[in-house]
């Protein structure tokens, strides 16, 4: 064993080696510090040196000093998170990403929803096409949020605002999946806020109104009475009828009702919404489809309520957007003493819908007016 001793302000020091040339050396550096009155340095350990000199590989170029005054900083700024923080910054700027135009990135996410089978083309097309004309030319990266913000307040309406914004989400989603965008955070579109929509507009008409819908599609065109029938009394979507522009071969068909069991099973199921639907038949409209002179294949024909709209516009009443399903809704949660889940399931939709989209107060017995329309 080999022993420094040195003597310093606080006391005496000794550092043992178990090498007498390692001794020496170190031996000669406490001298030659003493010697410089450099004390401080003197009280440091051959492992303090290592450490240091490791520190000062670390900086590299950077003053070992100024690295640790930028350390601190960055634990401060980051709330002791500076690792997470800089990873984030490494995800949201990294270039490990193939750029493309906001048009490419468009015209591909719709093709590949079409290849999945979605309606691209009719669901996205429109709703993103302002997009291309707001950033042309641009990059789908190099868009930011305040951009964003700017090009959605372009649009006065709030609804509007809002499902340009849904589908430009979703666009940017598939382009972080597709490696278009930075992975593991959030796109610059969701960074910018939703509008607060005004409650929609429920548009229903009453027992009397319907009679007279009723009345009249029999008397001259009673080949649409059966859809009319099962749009007012069994609230089924005008999709599920007779199908969507897109493709209107998926139609609600007359053997999938009874009217021995008094039911209908709805034969079109709307994408997204309860499977294997059956909905009761009162027997209002039973005895309004006994009046129809064809019962098999389908009810009616391609978008028949389309048709069944105008006509009655023109020789009955204006109605309110949606007013069947609305009114049957309302009538029927009043009918049932304000059972919502049994409508719900009867409707296709959910709780908080029926609440926020589809109904209006109405008693009991305005509920069974509704239902008792009879031919």
């Amino acid at each position: 064993m080999f022993r420094v001793a040195w003597t310093t302000p606080e006391g005496r020091k000794r550092e043992s080696f178990a090498n007498e040339s390692t001794a020496l050396n170190e031996a000669r550096l406490k001298a030659d510090q003493l010697n410089a009155g450099r004390i401080a340095g003197a009280n440091m350990t051959l492992e303090d040196r290592d450490e240091l000199s490791a520190a000062r590989q670390l900086t590299g170029k950077v003053p070992l000093i100024a690295a640790l005054e930028e350390w601190r900083r960055v634990r401060h700024l980051t709330d002791n998170n500076a690792i997470a923080a800089a990873e984030a910054w490494g995800r949201r700027n990294s270039t490990r990403f193939n750029e493309i135009k906001v048009s490419d990135a468009i015209d591909r996410f719709i093709a590949s929803k079409e290849k999945s089978g979605a309606q691209g083309e009719r669901t996205y097309r429109a709703k993103l096409k302002p997009l291309t004309t707001a950033f042309p030319e641009r990059m789908l990266h190099s868009i930011t949020s305040t951009e964003f913000t700017a090009y959605l307040e372009t649009f006065s309406n709030n609804t509007t605002r809002n499902d340009i914004r849904k589908r430009t989400v979703t666009l940017c989603k598939w382009a972080q999946k597709n490696n278009h965008l930075p992975r593991g955070i959030s796109s610059e579109i969701e960074l910018t806020d939703r509008s607060k929509e005004m409650p929609p507009e429920i548009g229903i008409i009453d027992p009397m109104t319907f009679k007279k819908c009723l009345d009249y599609i029999k008397e001259f065109h009673v080949e649409y009475l059966a859809a009319l029938v099962l749009a007012g009394f069994c609230g089924i979507r005008i999709d599920e009828l007779h199908g969507k522009k897109a493709d209107m071969s998926k139609r609600q068909i007359w053997e999938d009702i009874s009217l021995a069991a008094k039911t209908v099973s709805v034969t079109a199921v709307k994408t997204n919404t309860a499977a294997w639907r059956t909905v009761p038949l009162c027997d209002a409209a039973i005895k309004w489809l006994k009046l129809c002179s064809v019962r098999n294949g389908p009810i009616c024909s391609e978008g028949a309520m389309h048709k069944v709209r105008l006509i009655l516009k023109e020789n009955v009443s204006d109605l309110p957007g949606n007013c069947l399903r609305h009114s049957f809704i309302t009538y029927r949660v009043a009918a049932v003493k304000g059972n919502k889940p049994q409508v719900a399931t009867e409707a296709g939709n959910s709780v908080k819908e029926i609440d926020k989209h589809y109904r209006r107060p109405k008693s009991k017995a305005e509920g069974l007016k509704w239902f008792s329309v009879s031919p």
